[in-house]
């Protein structure tokens, strides 16, 4: 029973390393962002809930959903907190203003926050707006007709799981503003809904009209804005031939898209499961300021090992306890077995047989060398696999 108790104890000891907590640290706001929200206290001022009516009327509000911080219950980051979406099946708005006017210019657009399914999705979606700057924006008014420029998140519709990329800009020749849809990766998205573990949403925009779309740091998606939308924008020298053909004397263009300034980020959304956590927004133009907050924020969160995936692959899978026994725990059986043979087996006229007794043993002796044949060593290998499979059984 030696091995199998080494082997049990190995798997405790597995299991409780995977289940470690540390303790949640504050993180500083960085000057150089646009916009960053960790939730660490109550909720700010600056967040705003939409007033918006749905029949004037009346005076019906239009967003009647609850939103409340709260302590994310996770086991392995106690004392974190963030913003949650409450209440299942009605419609939430909620909105704050950057620091400043976001231009897009020659830096790039860098925008991650982690959304958090604690009791998964059914339907509903958790997506971030940007929304546009004009002199009429009000947040209290913030609504589904509230002009945006980029729409980015996760998102889930009957059995398809999504991660929208959407944004909007102005036609430089007809002056008509189009929506632009990302294509969806090719990855299957359904853990990032199912698992009830935190996920870091990135987006990157780039001044090359390049983009780039991560979860939990790893790239689900890349490409260009002139070519891997299901409406791309046309080139900028497509665009100025257009302009020239149209008029002569239109001039030259602004550019294929010339997004709109972005001053206000904002959660609108209608969800059939409620308890959807929002964390550690950020907004910014520098990498570098999104790679130190990433490492602030996400980064306190210890990226699973090789063993500790492999258990997580058990909850969903539980058939591969068979293979981890076969596998692993039949190798360590054997290995003990022939280095470690329990000399309380065998033929009682044997050297290495004993049994407990009051009387004194006499001095047997033994050869300064023990060896043990392969098949004395795979016959007590069966023995203990036996003993093994009989606990497993029980």
């Amino acid at each position: 029973m030696r091995c199998v108790r080494v082997l049990v104890g190995f798997c405790l000891c597995l299991c409780h390393s995977s289940e470690a907590q540390s303790a949640y640290r504050r993180v500083a706001i960085p000057e150089q962002a646009y916009f960053a929200e960790p939730f660490d206290g109550a909720l700010d001022r600056n967040w705003v809930l939409s007033k918006a009516v749905k029949d004037d009327q009346l005076q019906l509000l239009r967003y009647n959903g609850e939103w409340v911080i709260e302590d994310s219950r996770e086991p392995k980051l106690q004392g974190n907190r963030g913003l949650v979406l409450k209440s299942p099946g009605k419609h939430h708005a909620i909105s704050a203003y950057l620091r400043k006017i976001y231009h897009f210019t020659d830096k790039p657009l860098c925008l991650q926050y982690e959304v958090f399914f604690r009791k998964g999705v059914d339907c509903g979606g958790a997506y971030l707006k940007l929304l546009s700057h004009s002199d009429d924006l009000r947040l209290s008014q913030f609504s589904d007709a509230t002009p945006y420029t980029i729409m980015f998140g996760p998102d889930k519709c009957g059995s398809a799981h999504k991660i929208h990329f959407i944004f909007r800009h102005r036609n430089p020749v007809t002056g008509a503003y189009e929506e632009k849809h990302a294509r969806q990766p090719e990855v299957d998205l359904t853990d990032y809904f199912t698992d009830q573990r935190p996920h870091l949403y990135t987006l990157n925009v780039y001044p090359d009209y390049t983009f780039e779309i991560l979860v939990d740091l790893t790239l689900i998606n890349k490409g260009s804005l002139l070519e891997d939308m299901d409406s791309p924008v046309s080139s900028p020298h497509e665009t100025q031939e257009h302009a020239d053909q149209k008029s002569p004397k239109h001039g030259r263009s602004d550019g294929p898209f010339t997004m709109s300034p972005v001053s206000a980020v904002g959660f609108e959304l209608l969800s059939l499961t409620g308890d959807v956590m929002f964390d550690n927004i950020l907004v910014s133009d520098s990498l570098e300021v999104a790679r130190r907050w990433t490492e602030d924020t996400w980064g306190q969160r210890k990226t699973p090992g090789m063993i500790e995936k492999l258990l997580i692959a058990t909850v969903k899978r539980p058939w591969l306890w068979g293979v981890y026994v076969v596998t692993v725990g039949l190798p360590i059986i054997l290995f003990i077995s022939l280095m470690w043979p329990d000399k309380r087996f065998g033929p009682p006229d044997q050297d290495y047989y004993y049994k407990k007794t009051d009387e004194p043993q006499p001095d047997r002796r033994q050869n300064r060398e023990e060896h043990v044949t392969p098949a004395e060593g795979l016959r007590v290998s069966c023995t203990f696999s036996s003993e093994w499979i009989n606990i497993l059984s029980s």
